[in-house]
């Protein structure tokens, strides 16, 4: 008796769960598999209940879903339409929660400092001549926009974004972009002053010379300290 009553409680809730689910889950396998691509529209409503053979509010119920993820963009009274798929995009309710807990700097922060490391070792031994000579260029113009700190974090960002893409490896690249978009959540709330700008472009020089070495253990250790300064200047940035 115990066991069929176990059955049945476990199975009520998936039934119930499962439909706008299954939508949601079909969406995102035809925005995988390319047959919706970014900018498309979504058929509308009615029609998507019809194809699917599922309920108009179970649709409606898996766009909404998907449109928290930022996988889906509503406009009213013109439809639902695939968004970009951009970092900026789908981690916009994360960058939301972040921004209401800042307890999270610390652990956000703990993350960068693990994946940027790893990243930089990737580098020095993975990392393009093309790579390196985009770097020299870059780091070139932040010289200048040291009391610029939105031109600077435009370069920051383009900086990490070769150093990435250096490492030769496409989810590496995906995560450092992602932890990125979160940590500046919290940096555009304070205004960043020369010397914290001056900090991060030292830290910029160490790292690149380091990979440019072909110092894996150095590019690390760069990595890692670059991303303690950030975190430093960013809880006292917070707390002013």
């Amino acid at each position: 008796m115990s066991r069929t009553s176990k059955s049945v409680a476990f199975e009520k809730p998936l039934k119930r769960q499962s439909v706008a689910d299954l939508v949601a889950r079909r969406v995102l396998d035809m925005v995988t598999s390319g047959v919706l691509k970014a900018g498309e529209q979504l058929p509308p409503e009615r029609e998507l209940a019809l194809t699917l053979g599922v309920s108009r509010p179970s649709v409606r119920e898996a766009i909404r879903g998907l449109s928290i993820l930022g996988v889906v963009r509503t406009r009213q009274g013109g439809g639902a339409y695939i968004s970009e798929l951009d970092a900026d995009a789908l981690l916009g309710p994360i960058q939301f929660f972040l921004s209401l807990e800042d307890v999270n700097i610390r652990e956000l922060y703990d993350a960068r400092s693990l994946i940027e490391s790893d990243v930089a070792r990737r580098a020095a031994e993975n990392i393009s001549q093309g790579c390196l000579d985009e770097i020299t260029e870059i780091l070139e113009m932040q010289k200048g926009l040291l009391d610029d700190p939105i031109a600077f974090r435009e370069s920051d960002f383009a900086f990490h974004k070769v150093i990435w893409r250096g490492s030769n490896n496409a989810f590496l690249k995906r995560i450092g972009e992602s932890l990125n978009v979160m940590g500046l959540e919290f940096r555009r709330r304070a205004a960043e002053k020369p010397e914290i700008l001056a900090q991060s472009y030292e830290d910029h020089l160490a790292l690149f010379e380091a990979i440019k070495s072909r110092d894996a253990d150095r590019a690390a250790k760069a990595a890692e300290r670059h991303m303690q300064n950030v975190y430093k200047s960013t809880i006292v940035q917070s707390e002013a």
